[in-house]
């Protein structure tokens, strides 16, 4: 598992490509065993997603009938919804990626996006954090989780298009686009599955 310096490195390397400039490859591993290492960054996130399950947590009981419970399985239904949101649509970018027509950019589309998805836990669980302790917050936290979306979304967007060449406009507005609505999509028909949606 990569320690907090390397860590550091990585997403030094990211913000680089977040602000265009591609010398933030050279802070980044962009080999195979990058690639694989690169999933580490779901452990890093963990504390960030403890965070958003336990406000999601206070908001499923808050809207339920009193005597509901939420207990550990209903943690691990959270955390599975976030592995799924994370991996499937890397699935999906991996098995388009011949088609069309960035396969020598996947691994490093990986690698940055995983990476990238560290800052993106943390900037969302920070509203989380507030709701948790400040009640009747329910405003702010929506603006600033509205805010944190945003932003994650013209991330992603900027890494993808320095990581597409630059000047593939149309291709890094379609890669961010199954990055991010598979996974909004996903997210939500897992939780309707799993019973994590208040009644």
């Amino acid at each position: 598992m990569p320690q907090l310096d390397e860590i550091g490195i990585y997403l030094r390397g990211v913000w680089m490509l977040v602000l265009g400039k591609p010398e933030g490859f050279d802070w980044l591993d962009l080999s195979a065993s990058g690639v694989w290492r690169s999933f580490a960054a779901i452990l890093w996130c963990l504390p960030a997603m403890a965070v958003s399950w336990s406000a999601w947590r206070m908001f499923y009981l808050a809207n339920m009938p009193d005597g509901s419970t939420a207990g550990l399985a209903f943690i691990a239904k959270l955390f599975i919804v976030d592995v799924a949101t994370w991996i499937l649509p890397i699935l999906l970018i991996v098995l388009l990626a011949r088609p069309l027509g960035y396969g020598q950019a996947l691994g490093a589309i990986i690698v940055v996006t995983n990476w990238l998805s560290i800052p993106t836990f943390y900037g969302m669980a920070f509203p989380a954090a507030i709701r948790l302790v400040v009640p009747g917050s329910e405003g702010l936290t929506g603006m600033l989780s509205l805010i944190a979306l945003v932003a994650i979304i013209i991330a992603i967007f900027r890494v993808l298009k320095v990581i597409t060449g630059g000047d593939q406009t149309l291709l890094a507005a379609t890669l961010s686009a199954l990055f991010i609505l598979p996974s909004l999509m996903i997210g939500e028909m897992l939780q309707r599955s799993f019973g994590l949606l208040p009644a």
